[in-house]
């Protein structure tokens, strides 16, 4: 059968459709092969012939494309002829027909009949006689306008078959066109907007038939995998009953294990699994003697088509052979949940262990087991509680927290005062109070975890040490660092004492950002690097129990200014938080990863990381982190594209605004100042100055921690000099730099240091201010802020300018255009090259006319030519004019080399000039007009 999604051309008449047509049908994805195709086509008559091969894996689209190829063909008045393998070769075009019939003059019946197409989809079922006239049809095309079009699976291929194809490919005359998975943005237009996309492309490899069966639900898998039944068509009983158990199985399989499940002897097993092989329907697995579906979409499509006796049966027999074996509990846990038998208590408690042991690897599969079992549970009885608990967990760890967070009050009330219910409800408590503060509600998430501590008999085991670290975190939130750490450190020695090192990492990370924002910069690092040393030494599996010391050891890496750190854990923790369904923490992950990546200056990963955030963040209605999120994405954006972007900046900096509205906490705190900072930006230094001190508290910043208050003051500064207000200008400078030796990292040292910038260029004095930015541009090249380095030195290149010193200003700038490339940032483009043109214009005005520019090579050229020039050509011209080749012109203006070179060949002919030395000798010529 056809591989393709089932928008394929129509066919020759007389011969079996394989597909509808083309038109009014939209293939995604295939944007290039289809012009690849199209431009083929379009040189068949004057290019001659050739012959392409379509391969891929089943399902990738090789059909759909083909089809497509022959619609566009026959509309544009080719002769087509087309068929499936099992009919082919047999064309109707007369002059073909006896091509392949026999030997005959090839290249005078092609010219003869003019150019043509043969398109043979599933060539892999081409009957053995049939194989001389694939080659003769192969040859032809070297012989005049005919384009033979195959499309096959590789697996399938008969040996014969195999060795025609490869001579064909060693003589040049079959190219193989392989063709790939989609891309994530394919898929998406694909399956259209869903959270769940990045997780069905990756398992469905970006097989359109696969995305498509694996995103849909119950019958409507079967109609998505319609070409994949008619793979099953001639099947008989024992190979049919064989592929039904491998799709119960879902999963790789021995086959003697199948033929015991099946009640079937093993040669009789092997015979059909050969056969299931030799159809591509299963495949050896990686290692050993197991095999395995082709995709699990094939296992779905098959499962569907079972009765549900008979499906029940199967899992039966299948729970029954893995439990001679001895197989562990998560692999028969599958079997036993599909046929689950009331009368049996050991199915009961093989799912709960089931889902125990599975509630941080995969919580959505947990939560399928505890609901299958939970109605056959009696309220109170054995197993309630616990199910109960596991439950509620899982609905936590997959983001639902209104609803965990009510099944936990539920289930905590009669805890109150007592013990809870046995050791495994113990952590109940503490994710009571987590479920609470990721909805927001800091106080009632102390509340909970206070009462928590009350009711614990045992105030050193695991629980005491989940619950203080909750008290930590909402501590941190209300910015009581001081109970803060406290809290932490109390956690981490329990932690510690109870040998868990995941929540001791995270207790300390706690601990390190507690350090911070008291002072205490040698004990952050010293937590900081003890935290980092467990996460590190520990596996992904262990660090499932609890992803949050990912998060907490990123955001005290981050704070501390070691940006490439921050950035590998918190991406290890966000790929952990995708792979396990664990979408309470994503959000979280992907905030702290893309302010990360901001100010490392990745702006395009940033944008990528935020349009991934924002897919979690629609469902999951966290007003701090969608906040937070749209501060950085103004901010990117903001830097990304200039001035022309400057509304779409201000928008998304006000809704983070209003979402922190009237909140005091730290996230709102930092979210208000930032948007502060982007009025200023945007040409409003009053309301800047006001919103800014309404955030942070007044003029001494109470509300604001001393890891922000450089940057704060900074804002306050520049907007009391655009005010032309000096003395606050000074007194804000003076408070920033006043921190310079109490902040956490040198990158917050440099934006005490450009505050004081700021204030000495105010007083005049700019070859104070000039040092002041100089040591600024060390301290954000230690942090690796290339954003922040590279507007600071084009800040340092104007002050030299604005003195009239120019003997280092183009080196800055330089620099300056460099990171502005890296970044991806026009908005610092645009700087370094107004400071160019102010550049070039003080160099000019400095020299004298006859020291440049001779009389005799002056009048070569039209003095009043600049007139003439366009916006784009000036700024060309100018730096051209500095040496800059066309390469470097095209990188600092975002351009390409060509259209450099384009540019310079209409400044020549406007200005009548022959060179660039001529050209720089014109502009120096007009220069003290310019001036």
């Amino acid at each position: 059968m056809s591989d393709g999604i089932q928008d394929g051309g129509s066919i020759l008449e007389g011969s079996p459709a394989w597909g509808m047509a083309a038109r009014g049908r939209q293939l995604f994805g295939r944007a290039g092969e289809i012009e690849a195709l199209l431009e083929v086509l379009g040189d068949l008559r004057t290019a001659g012939g050739r012959a392409i091969a379509l391969v891929g894996e089943p399902g990738i689209g090789k059909s759909a494309l083909m089809s497509t190829a022959v619609a566009h063909a026959r509309a544009a008045g080719v002769r087509v002829d087309a068929a499936q393998g099992q009919y082919a070769i047999a064309p109707a075009l007369p002059g073909l027909r006896s091509l392949l019939d026999e030997p005959c003059d090839v290249r005078e019946q092609v010219t003869r009949d003019g150019a043509a197409v043969v398109a043979v989809d599933d060539l892999h079922h081409l009957a053995a006689d049939r194989i001389p006239g694939l080659e003769r049809l192969l040859q032809a095309t070297a012989n005049g306008p005919l384009l033979c079009l195959l499309a096959y699976r590789q697996r399938q291929l008969s040996p014969a078959l195999a060795a025609v194809l490869s001579r064909a490919i060693s003589a040049g005359l079959l190219e193989v066109w392989q063709l790939g998975p989609l891309s994530p943005a394919a898929t998406r237009e694909l399956l259209g907007e869903r959270p769940d996309l990045e997780k069905l492309h990756r398992e469905g490899q970006g097989n359109p038939q696969y995305l498509k069966i694996m995103a849909s639900d119950g019958q409507a898998i079967a109609a998505a995998g319609t070409a994949i039944l008619g793979e099953l068509a001639g099947l008989d009983d024992t190979a049919l009953t064989v592929l039904h158990a491998a799709a119960v199985f879902d999963h790789s399989f021995h086959p003697e294990l199948l033929a015991a499940a099946l009640g079937l002897e093993l040669p009789e097993t092997m015979r059909a699994l050969d056969l299931l092989t030799g159809l591509d329907l299963v495949r050896p697995a990686n290692a050993g003697a197991k095999m395995i579906l082709r995709h699990p979409a094939v296992g779905a499509v098959v499962y569907q088509q079972i009765e549900p006796s008979r499906r029940r049966d199967l899992h039966r027999r299948s729970a029954a052979a893995l439990a001679k074996l001895a197989v562990p509990i998560a692999r028969r846990a599958h079997h036993v949940a599909r046929s689950l038998d009331p009368n049996e208590p050991e199915h009961l408690t093989t799912l709960i262990a089931a889902s125990r042991d599975a509630l941080h690897a995969s919580p959505a599969v947990s939560a399928g087991y505890l609901e299958v079992i939970l109605p056959l549970l009696r309220e109170g009885g054995e197993h309630w509680h616990e199910a109960q608990v596991l439950l509620a967990q899982t609905r936590l760890l997959t983001g639902d927290a209104t609803e965990s967070r009510a099944m936990l009050d539920t289930l905590r009330r009669p805890a109150v005062g007592r013990p809870p219910h046995g050791n495994h409800a113990l952590t109940a408590l503490a994710d009571a109070s987590r479920a609470e503060r990721q909805l927001g509600r800091y106080n009632e998430a102390g509340a909970v975890a206070r009462a928590g501590l009350t009711a614990l008999a045992d105030r050193d085991c695991a629980a005491a040490a989940a619950l203080h670290s909750e008290l930590a975190d909402c501590a941190y939130d209300l910015q009581d660092y001081e109970s803060c750490r406290q809290h932490a450190e109390t956690a981490a020695a329990i932690a510690r004492r109870n040998h868990d090192r995941v929540n001791e990492a995270k207790s300390l990370a706690q601990v390190s950002l507690a350090h911070l924002f008291t002072g205490d910069l040698a004990a952050a690092d010293r937590t900081a690097d003890s935290a980092v040393e467990l996460v590190d030494a520990v596996s992904d599996a262990t660090l499932l129990t609890n992803l949050e010391a990912l998060y907490q050891v990123g955001m005290a890496e981050g704070t501390l200014g070691r940006l490439a750190a921050a950035e590998r854990h918190l991406t290890r923790g966000a790929a952990l938080s995708r792979r396990t369904g664990q979408t309470y923490i994503q959000p979280a992950l992907l905030m702290a990863l893309a302010g990360t990546q901001l100010r490392c200056g990745d702006l395009r990963r940033t944008l990528a990381t935020l349009d991934e955030a924002d897919r979690h963040t629609e469902f999951d209605g966290n007003p701090a982190i969608q906040a937070v999120l749209a501060v950085i994405r103004s901010q990117v954006l903001l830097w990304r594209g200039g001035s022309a972007e400057l509304r779409e900046v201000l928008a998304s900096a006000d809704r983070a605004a209003a979402l922190a509205d009237g909140q005091s906490t730290a996230w709102a705190v930092n979210v208000r100042c930032s948007h502060a900072e982007l009025v200023l930006i945007t040409g409003d230094p009053a309301r800047a100055s006001r919103l800014l001190l309404d955030a942070a508290g007044g003029v001494h910043l109470p509300r604001v921690t001393a890891w922000w208050q450089p940057r704060c003051y900074e804002t306050l500064t520049q907007a009391a000099i655009a005010e032309g207000d000096r003395t606050m200008a000074e007194r804000w400078a003076h408070l920033a730099e006043a921190r310079v030796d109490e902040l956490p990292s040198a990158n917050r040292r440099g934006y005490a240091r450009r505050t004081r910038m700021w204030a000495h260029r105010m007083r005049g004095d700019l070859e104070q201010a000039r040092l002041s930015g100089l040591a600024a541009v060390a301290d954000f090249t230690v942090g690796g802020e290339r954003i922040e380095m590279g507007r600071t030195l084009v800040a340092v290149a104007a002050l030299a300018l604005d003195s009239l010193r120019t003997e280092q200003v183009a080196g800055w700038l330089d620099q300056a255009a460099a990171l502005a490339q890296q970044c991806g940032s026009a908005r610092l483009a645009d700087e370094v090259s107004h400071q160019r043109a102010r550049l070039f214009t003080a160099l000019a005005a400095s020299a004298a006319p006859s020291a440049f520019v001779p009389s005799d090579a002056r009048s070569g050229a039209d003095p009043a030519g600049l007139a003439l020039l366009t916006g784009r050509e000036q700024e060309i011209a100018r730096l051209a004019s500095t040496g800059l080749t066309s390469g470097e012109i095209a990188g600092t203006l975002f351009l390409s080399v060509r259209t450099v070179d384009t540019h310079l060949g209409r400044i020549y002919r406007k200005l009548g000039v022959s060179n660039r030395a001529s050209l720089t000798r014109a502009l120096l010529s007009e220069a003290p007009d310019t001036a």
